[in-house]
C-alpha cells in the first residue's frame, strides 16, 4: 500500500502504518465508517457521577449520556495514570510497553516509537485524528502524540500538576514550568503556553473549544475522524474554572464536576449540531479512580462503594466510570458484566474497519457483539494487574486475588506489602469494600482463585518469552 512521505523519520513510520501487521477486522453494524470520540478525565471516582449513586454535584449531561448508551458498572482499568492511557491507546497491559508506573517529569519512559497506538490503528483505517489534553505517556520527541498517530495535538505531556511561578519554592529549587505544546503529525512540538496555577482552571474549557471546533470542521468531511480528549480535571490540586467556583455549593471538586459535566455536554451538542449523531461513537471513561489523601477535604473524590484510590489496587482505584454511545446501534442498557478499557482497541477496530496487530501480544478482547446486544455476556472473564513492576492482582467474575497489598488509602506515598503465601481474596458482590478475606475461611474460592492465578499468569509469562516486555525486535510499524 502506497502512502505520502514526510520529511520526518518518524512521520514516515506512522504513516506506513498502514500496511500494519494483522488481519483487518470487518466493518460491523455498518457500511459507513462511525466517527469516534473518547472523553477521558483525571482521577474521577466511580461514586463521583449521578449515574453512579453521586449525590455531592448533578452531572445531568454525562448521566444521559450513559443511559443513552451502554453503562458499564464494573469497567476495569489500572491502578494510575501512565499505566492506564498506554493499556487504553494500545489495547496491551502496561507492563508489556514498560509503562506500569506512574511516568515521572523529565523521565524517558513512554510508549516506544514501535507501540501501535489506537491513533495509529484509525490513522491506517482512513480517519483524520487529533488529540486535545493530557498525554502521560512520553515526553521524547519520538514517544510525544503527533508521533503516535495524531494529526493534531494540543496539550500537555506529564501530569496534571500546575506550577505557582508566585510560589517562593519554585524559585529556590528552579522548578520548570510545565509547557503547554502544540504539533502536527511528525512535526517537533512548539510551546503555545504554560499550565500555571491560574491558567489550570481554564485549560478544560480550552480543551472543550478547540473540540468543539473540529467536530464542526470535520463533520462533512470525506474522512472519518478519530477525536480523543484527556481532560485535565478533576486531577489535584482541583481548580474550578472562575465560571463554575462555587455554583455546587459542595467545594471546589464538586464545581470542577459540574464543569466536567458541561464541557461533556458542550461536546455532546456540538455532535448533534452538526448532524452526526447516528454516525458517531461516543465513549467516556476515568483514567482511574480518584485521590482521597488531600488534606483539604474538598479536593477528594468518591469511590462510591468501593474502597481505595488512585494506586491502589483495592476496587476504588481499579474500578471507575465507563460508558459507550452509539444511537441507533447500540441499545441502551446497564451493564455488570466485566469489560476492561483495553477491550476497546479491538472492539473499536472492528467497527472502523481497522487492523488488529498479529505480530504482539493484545490483552483486549472484542467486546462488539455484546455491545451491541448479540450475545447476553461479556467477552471478559478476568483481569490480571500489573503495577510497578510486580503482579499485583487478578480479577475473575466477581472475585478478586490480591498479592501485592497497596494500602486503601495514601497508596501513593506507601510500597506495597508482597503476599507469597496466602493471598486476600474477597468477592465483590458480597464484600464490595473488601473487608472480610475469605483466605481460610472459604477453601473453595482460595483453592479455585490459586488455580486461575496460576492458568493466567501461565499465559501471560509464555507470551513474554516470545515477546518480552520492552523488546520491540519481532515488532513493526510498516513493512
Amino acid at each position: 500500500m502506497k502512502t505520502d512521505r514526510t520529511q520526518n523519520l518518524f512521520a514516515t513510520a506512522l504513516v506506513c502504518a498502514m500496511a500494519l501487521l494483522g488481519t483487518p477486522a470487518p466493518a460491523h453494524a455498518a457500511d459507513k465508517k462511525p466517527n469516534i470520540v473518547v472523553m477521558m478525565t483525571d482521577n474521577l471516582g466511580y461514586g463521583d457521577l449521578g449515574i453512579y449513586g453521586g449525590l455531592r454535584a448533578q452531572t445531568p449531561r454525562i448521566d444521559a449520556l450513559a443511559r443513552e448508551g451502554v453503562q458499564l458498572r464494573d469497567f476495569q482499568v489500572e491502578p494510575a495514570c501512565s499505566p492506564s492511557r498506554a493499556a487504553f491507546l494500545t489495547g496491551r497491559m502496561s507492563v508489556r510497553s514498560g509503562n506500569d508506573a506512574i511516568a515521572q517529569p523529565g523521565a524517558s519512559s513512554g510508549l516506544d516509537t514501535k507501540e501501535i497506538t489506537l491513533a495509529t490503528m484509525l490513522k491506517g483505517a482512513g480517519y483524520k485524528t487529533a488529540m486535545y489534553g493530557k498525554w502521560h505517556v512520553g515526553e521524547l520527541p519520538e514517544r510525544q502524540p503527533q508521533m503516535h498517530g495524531f494529526d493534531e495535538f494540543w496539550g500537555i505531556l506529564n501530569t496534571s500538576l500546575p506550577t505557582d511561578p508566585t510560589h517562593p519554592d519554585i524559585k529556590t529549587m528552579g522548578v520548570p514550568m510545565q509547557e503547554i505544546l502544540a504539533a502536527k503529525a511528525g512535526e517537533k512540538a512548539k510551546q503555545v503556553g504554560q499550565m500555571t496555577l491560574e491558567y489550570r482552571g481554564l485549560i478544560d474549557h480550552e480543551i472543550t473549544d478547540k473540540a468543539v471546533a473540529f467536530i464542526k470542521a470535520n463533520a462533512k468531511g470525506d474522512q472519518p475522524f478519530f477525536l480523543y480528549l484527556p481532560f485535565i480535571n478533576p486531577h489535584h490540586p482541583v481548580v474550578a474554572n472562575p465560571e463554575f467556583k462555587g455554583k455546587s455549593g459542595n467545594g471546589t471538586y464538586c464545581d470542577v464536576l459540574m464543569e466536567i459535566d458541561y464541557n461533556t455536554g458542550r461536546i455532546m451538542d456540538a455532535i448533534a449540531a452538526a448532524g452526526i449523531d447516528e454516525d458517531t461513537i461516543v465513549v467516556w471513561l476515568s483514567d482511574n479512580g480518584p485521590t482521597r489523601y488531600s488534606l483539604t477535604p474538598y479536593e477528594n473524590g468518591d469511590t462510591g462503594p468501593w474502597t481505595g484510590e488512585l494506586g491502589s489496587v483495592f476496587e476504588g482505584g481499579l474500578r471507575t466510570a465507563g460508558m459507550i454511545r452509539w444511537p441507533g446501534k447500540i441499545k441502551p442498557m446497564v451493564s455488570d458484566d466485566l469489560f476492561h478499557e483495553m477491550d476497546f482497541f479491538p472492539t473499536l477496530t472492528r467497527w472502523a474497519g481497522g487492523t488488529v496487530p498479529n505480530d504482539r501480544p493484545m490483552d483486549g478482547v472484542d467486546q462488539s457483539d455484546y455491545l451491541l446486544g448479540e450475545q447476553p455476556h461479556s467477552n471478559r472473564e478476568h483481569v490480571l494487574v500489573y503495577y510497578n513492576g510486580e503482579f499485583a492482582a487478578l480479577r475473575y467474575r466477581q472475585f478478586k486475588l490480591i498479592r501485592a497489598v497497596y494500602p486503601r488509602w495514601g497508596s501513593l506515598v506507601a510500597k506495597s506489602e508482597y503476599l507469597r503465601e496466602m493471598p486476600l481474596v474477597y468477592n465483590l458482590k458480597a464484600d464490595p469494600k473488601e473487608q472480610f478475606n475469605l483466605s481460610g475461611g472459604a477453601e473453595g474460592v482460595l483453592y479455585g482463585l490459586a488455580i486461575k492465578e496460576q492458568q493466567f499468569r501461565g499465559a501471560y509469562e509464555k507470551s513474554i518469552k516470545e515477546f518480552p516486555n520492552g523488546d520491540y525486535s519481532k515488532m513493526k510499524r510498516s513493512q
